[in-house]
This record gives structure tokens, sequence and C-alpha cells, in this order.
């Protein structure tokens, strides 16, 4: 015989923890007389005390703790997701001005080589009035450092922000 009609009711009876002093008498003598059943006690029994030994060796969280750790975890999702647009607008944003530098790079680029012209230009006529050329080189100078001081009062404040910013 390898099955028994009663074999789900003792393994039920043992799942469930009504094993032996809450089953009916009718069941106990059953599974003394059935190879079957009292196999399937045997091994149920087994198999119910080492989860019993596991649940009690098992320290699982408290409610509130997961629900705490739960909260956070949201909210830091939350945070990553709103977040994306707006490093995509910043990563643009940064790309848009490393080129705006670089374009107006090289127009001040090629301001100096007008500049050197103009100086030129200027050393000339002053050469010709009998000033001295050292004048016409504090000039030349002047421009472009002029250009880079406004160049360092625009650029300051958006590097100040990028810096100071947080991530």
């Amino acid at each position: 015989m390898t099955e028994c009609p009663r074999e789900a009711d003792v393994f039920e009876a043992i799942a469930f923890g009504r094993w032996p002093e809450q089953t009916s008498a009718d069941l106990r003598a059953h599974v003394a007389g059935c190879p079957v059943c009292r196999d399937v006690a045997d091994v149920a029994l087994a198999l119910y005390a080492d989860r019993q030994a596991l649940l009690r060796a098992a320290h699982p969280p408290t409610a509130g703790l997961v629900w705490w750790r739960a909260t956070i975890r949201a909210r830091a999702e939350a945070t990553r997701t709103a977040m994306q647009p707006i490093t995509l607008w910043q990563g643009i944003a940064a790309a848009a001005l490393v080129g705006v530098v670089a374009a107006l790079g090289g127009g001040l680029w090629q301001w100096s080589r007008t500049a050197d012209r103009i100086g030129g230009l200027v050393e000339l006529l002053v050469n010709r009035h009998g000033a001295t050329p050292i004048a016409s080189v504090g000039f030349e100078h002047a421009i472009l450092v002029l250009l880079g001081v406004v160049a360092c009062l625009v650029l300051a404040p958006i590097a100040l922000y990028l810096t100071l910013s947080d991530d």
C-alpha cells in the first residue's frame, strides 16, 4: 500500500500543531496501525519541529521598523525619480556653457589678433607724433585685461552656483 485516504488528515493535523493532543482518538489509532500514515507522521513531525525551531531562532524586525524603512526607501526613490530631469537639464546647461565659453574664447582670440593690428596702428600713429611706444603697449593690454575682468564677472557667479549647489 503506497497511499492512504487519511494521509492528508494526518499531515494537516501535524502542520497546524494539533497533533496529538487536539486530534481525534480515531485518527491516532489509525496512525498507530497504518504504516503509510506512521511514516507521514514521522516525517511531518520532524519538519514541524525544524520549522518551530527556526521560527524561535528568527528575529524579524517589528512592523514599525519595516514601515519606517519602506518609507525611507520610497522617499529616496521618489527623490531619484524627481532628480532625473533636473540632472538632464544640468548636463545640457553645462554643455551649453562649455560651448559658449569656447565660442567666446575663439572670439577673444580673433579679437586679440585684431587688437594687435589696432595696437600696431596706434603705435604707428603715436610714433609719428613723437610719443613713446610704451603707451601703445599699455592700451593694447588694457583692452585684453578689461575683457578678462568682464569674463570673470560673468563666469564667477555661474561657477559659484555650480560649486555650492547641493547635488
